[in-house]
């Protein structure tokens, strides 16, 4: 089993990958939510983007992050980013837990999508199943480096 991995491990990981603790995107983040809400509208699955999904991608938004661990495999944090019939898939989990979700982000190459819930817990839908990944973005982030998701 893969340790633990530190807040302090996974922001030295996040700034290796090009974040700061004083980003903000946030004229760039409104296009690409607006961009995410438009697509899901187009697929007859509107999302709205709720305050957890916004805070996120103004912090991590447009970031490609590489696992150490599996150099091939990357998260992109970008809510416009992912594939044809996300949406569907999104708004079914949404119902099956109970919680409004948001594309925040998806990974290379497995093909695999992130998803916020308005309480701040990601979600990880795959072609494989859907897992729980984390509380807040600190798990999320530790999780997805140790390949550690919770299959619901």
């Amino acid at each position: 089993m893969i340790p633990e991995i530190s807040r302090q491990e996974i922001l030295q990981w996040l700034s290796t990958n090009g974040w700061s603790p004083d980003r903000d995107i946030t004229d760039k983040a409104r296009e690409f939510i607006d961009d995410a809400v438009a697509d899901s509208v187009a697929e007859g699955f509107p999302a709205v983007p709720s305050e957890a999904a916004e805070k996120f991608i103004r912090t991590y938004g447009l970031l490609q992050l590489r696992n150490p661990r599996r150099p091939d495999e990357k998260f992109f944090t970008n809510p416009t980013g992912g594939y044809e019939g996300d949406f569907e898939e999104i708004a079914e989990l949404a119902q099956e837990i109970g919680k409004s979700l948001f594309r925040v982000g998806y990974e290379l190459p497995e093909g695999g999508i992130f998803a916020l819930a308005e309480d701040g817990c990601f979600y990880y839908i795959h072609h494989t199943g859907t897992s729980y990944i984390g509380a807040d973005e600190y798990e999320a982030f530790g999780n997805w480096l140790r390949g550690n998701f919770q299959i619901l």
